[in-house]
């Protein structure tokens, strides 16, 4: 493999997910983020993050884009999310390589943000993985839908920061090694 291009926000930033991917994985990952950002921006030529995801595309150095949008788009605006998911998997294989859909999980129970949502963790943990689903089966891209494996997790209260939104150190970790996985499923089938 010669290496991977992660983008989103700081979904994918915290606790050096890409880094720690990339020591699992042993290759080379870089990262293309930003604090708040949606999918939408990185396929998108007039800003300064698809300016930046265009120009690392452009170099040919990567096998695999492994794409993470809004944390709450797939529950709240699931149409958004799928052409978000389209336009940037057709980015990527314009450029050779393959893309991933790392899908996030709900906001932790007792997350102050849920009741601006108007839904429970629960309901927004259910949004998430279909919604996920739903963009990666309509671009045809592999997904790693942390929704649906932080609701069958012993203890998900393990998997979040202090803000009940961004994953702590054990969810981060969780996280890189579930793409690994699904990374290394991916080389073992070509």
């Amino acid at each position: 493999m010669r290496s991977i291009l992660m983008i989103g926000n700081s979904l994918t930033s915290a606790n050096n997910i890409p880094q720690t991917l990339a020591s699992i994985l042993d290759t080379e990952v870089i990262a293309i983020t930003r604090g708040g950002a949606r999918l939408a921006e990185f396929s998108n030529e007039k800003t300064r993050t698809g300016q930046r995801a265009r120009e690392a595309l452009s170099s040919g150095d990567f096998d695999l884009v492994i794409m993470q949008d809004m944390s709450h788009l797939a529950a709240t605006n699931p149409a958004a999310h799928v052409r978000s998911v389209a336009a940037m998997s057709k980015l990527a294989r314009s450029h050779d390589a393959s893309p991933l859909l790392y899908g996030t999980w709900g906001y932790q129970v007792g997350c102050p943000r849920l009741e601006k949502l108007g839904m429970t963790a629960e309901e927004m943990c259910e949004l998430m993985s279909v919604g996920g689903r739903r963009a990666a089966n309509a671009a045809c891209v592999p997904l790693v839908d942390m929704a649906s494996i932080a609701a069958q997790y012993e203890k998900p209260e393990d998997l979040y920061a202090a803000d009940g939104i961004h994953p702590s150190e054990a969810g981060s970790l969780l996280i890189a090694n579930r793409i690994a996985s699904l990374v290394e499923d991916l080389l073992a089938s070509r």
